[in-house]
């Protein structure tokens, strides 16, 4: 959640308390549309109904939760908000103290974010505390199939699980969350600082790539199953922002060159500029002989392929990097001993 300055001529959502006597978002509608017409105003409010993931017997539905206080949005000028709550009508500000500015605000486009989470649970935002949630561990992705279009939050992977769930913080230690988001959903805007899923989701990645490799070189059609992967990733991958100038490296030439064998051969030309920009940065003997070997295959250019793969201790070569090395042996018809 951001924190604006107050100023009382811009419009924005501010997070307000809201008891009333009856069904809250009635009641708070109600409030909000009595005082539009009364002075003139614009406001607008969300009032959500706060729910809980219950589940029993394999069987998951929502049930509705007490807050101590119910908080609602409220969306317009300060002045306008400030008006609102000097009457007597249930509604005050919600005061933030972790901060030089005074009221908790958050921006259209996070509402618009808890909106598609409240749509998707007929007008409920599921309650989730944050008190032992460490979201800087979860990846920043952006969903772009199912039931949540659009939705940017915290990806956190369920253990053993093709899904998870994404986290948004409503305010302070509370949050909100669409459950069960299938991985091959979203696509990764930024890895997490504190975690190693981006080098192992592009390791993961290669032998898929290499296989892929094989019918482009034979010129027979990718499988269905094998396109989808390679899509997928590219899908997923496309926006990524990585702080590390090496692995980013790495990743544009594997995007360059999935392209190239999926046939986007525009996409495959940014990434290869992207590439360009970075590969300087890689040190790594066997990141720079695997990219050799993926472009010399890609552009159909074996003969380019000259150099071998760097063995300097046999007895220590890795799973991956003997995969490597019988690529090469594929492609040049030599034999590599070991």
């Amino acid at each position: 959640m951001g924190i604006a300055p107050a100023q009382s001529h811009v419009a924005t959502w501010y997070v307000l308390n809201y008891v009333g006597h009856s069904t809250a978002g009635e009641a708070a509608q109600k409030e909000v549309d009595r005082h539009n017409s009364r002075h003139g105003a614009d406001l607008q409010l969300f009032a959500p109904t706060y729910v809980v993931r219950v589940e029993k017997n394999g069987t998951a539905r929502m049930k509705q939760v007490k807050l101590m206080f119910h908080y609602v949005f409220v969306r317009g000028t300060l002045n306008e908000v400030k008006s609102l709550c000097s009457h007597d009508n249930g509604f005050s500000f919600l005061i933030n103290r972790s901060s030089t500015e005074r009221y908790a605000v958050i921006s259209d486009s996070e509402m618009d974010h808890f909106k598609t989470i409240a749509r998707a649970y007929q007008n409920c935002l599921p309650y989730y505390s944050l008190d032992d949630v460490v979201l800087q561990d979860g990846d920043l992705v952006e969903v772009v199939n199912g039931d949540f279009p659009g939705l940017i939050g915290t990806y956190m992977p369920r253990a053993k699980s093709k899904s998870g769930n994404i986290i948004l913080q409503v305010y302070n230690n509370i949050g909100t969350i669409a459950y069960n988001i299938k991985a091959s959903d979203v696509r990764v805007l930024e890895f997490s600082k504190n975690a190693t899923r981006a080098n192992d989701q592009i390791d993961a990645f290669v032998p898929q790539l290499l296989k892929a490799l094989r019918h482009y070189h034979a010129d027979r059609p990718l499988p269905i199953s094998l396109a989808s992967q390679l899509n997928i990733f590219c899908q997923r991958m496309e926006v990524v922002r990585i702080n590390n100038h090496k692995l980013d490296a790495k990743l544009q030439a594997l995007l360059c060159v999935a392209n190239l064998v999926l046939g986007n051969k525009s996409a495959a030309e940014t990434y290869m500029a992207k590439y360009q920009r970075l590969k300087a940065f890689i040190t790594n003997l066997w990141t720079e002989f695997l990219i050799s070997l993926i472009f010399a295959v890609a552009n159909r250019n074996i003969e380019a392929l000259t150099e071998c793969p760097p063995v300097n201790n046999p007895a220590g070569v890795s799973k991956a990097q003997m995969h490597l090395m019988e690529e090469y042996a594929f492609y040049t018809q030599s034999t590599i001993a070991v």
